[in-house]
């Protein structure tokens, strides 16, 4: 997908909390590329940060969680929560993740309105579905 090409973003508010990072595709996709535990304690600075992100108006927006160890519900409404943001402003929303987060976004209901890929291919083609 864009994984070859992706330069870093820094005109966003400030830097990402922990680990995470975003990227820019030359086409403008912005990619966040989430790491490590998004739960209750981590989910503050983290919709800050990603308040920040949607302020750059991009056309389309990826969430790419395969490198996230745990997600709660905390960390799912916010998912949601830039679901809604980005569509609001006539963008297109993806989520790339494991199966292992396909099955809790399953167990927690929002597999369907998340609709999330497993393969950076997957998630190009919902991107471009929009």
């Amino acid at each position: 997908m864009y994984e070859n090409y992706l330069e870093p973003v820094t005109t966003a508010s400030w830097p990402p909390p922990g680990d995470h990072a975003l990227r820019r595709a030359a086409d403008g996709l912005l990619v966040a590329e989430l790491r490590g535990e998004i739960d209750l304690a981590t989910v503050t600075q983290l919709r800050c940060w990603l308040d920040s992100v949607v302020s750059l108006r991009a056309p389309a927006y990826l969430v790419d969680l395969r490198a996230v160890d745990f997600i709660d519900s905390a960390g799912l409404n916010l998912l949601l929560r830039l679901r809604r943001r980005v569509l609001k402003e006539d963008g297109a929303f993806a989520v790339l993740c494991t199966a292992n987060t396909r099955r809790l976004m399953g167990a927690h209901g929002t597999l369907a309105v998340l609709d999330p890929a497993t393969t950076p291919a997957q998630a190009a083609a919902r991107l471009s579905a929009d």
